[in-house]
């Protein structure tokens, strides 16, 4: 008994299924469908509905219920890019998003904010905005090009008592999974970026790294 705590903070998670850690007995393993029920997206027009979030590592936290992308998932990591670089910047201060990526980001204190899928000069995309003074973190995806869904808003917002010291933000070609402070808030949305929307750029004091990330599945998937 006590007071209700969401899931997930973003907007396509659904019908999560949990089973267990056979390996640690205090540990479960978290699937969920990333796609809502009456909701039209854009690969409905090519037959494809719906897609599985990351399996993610179930723990228990203050009496919360904390979820880690899975440890295994490290192996996936292929070239590490150098954000410290200047030269990985274009004119306009953002990087190029590779179409399967791992951002982690250690954050010191003060506002942050990380604008992904943005074009060419960093504008549009979805924004990842932590005001340090309200002490909340903002996912928008209103700056999307591709939007669907709209009636139920295009902003989630979650307060982080103890502030914002970590983000590791996972994307695809259609997805992105935000893990905030090692699992105390998980953010989950589906995105359709098009071919201007593959760059991202950085605000404040946040200690970046990158890796582009192999495929899961190397067996051949016929339909």
């Amino acid at each position: 008994d006590g007071a209700f705590h969401v899931l997930d903070f973003g907007f396509d998670s659904y019908a999560a299924a949990c089973a267990n850690n056979l390996q640690d007995a205090d540990k479960a393993i978290l699937i969920a469908w990333m796609g809502l029920p009456d909701v039209s997206y854009p690969t409905d027009d090519e037959d494809w509905a719906g897609c599985l979030t990351l399996p993610r590592e179930l723990t228990v936290r203050g009496r919360r219920l904390i979820q880690q992308p899975l440890p295994e998932l490290k192996k996936l990591r292929d070239e590490k890019i150098d954000l410290t670089d200047a030269g990985a910047r274009n004119e306009a201060g953002c990087f190029s998003l590779p179409a399967a990526a791992e951002v982690e980001l250690d954050c010191r204190r003060g506002d942050v904010r990380i604008d992904m899928f943005t074009d060419k000069n960093g504008s549009g995309g979805l924004s990842i905005i932590y005001n340090e003074e309200k002490k909340e973190i903002t996912v928008d995806r209103g700056g999307m090009h591709i939007l669907f869904n709209e009636s139920e808003g295009e902003s989630r917002t979650r307060p982080l008592e103890n502030g914002l010291s970590h983000l590791r933000i996972f994307v695809v070609s259609s997805s992105i999974e935000i893990f905030v402070n090692d699992g105390d808030a998980v953010f989950t949305s589906r995105i359709f970026p098009d071919q201007e929307e593959h760059y991202f750029k950085v605000q404040g004091d946040t200690f970046n790294r990158m890796w582009t990330l192999k495929n899961a599945v190397k067996d051949t998937f016929l339909i």
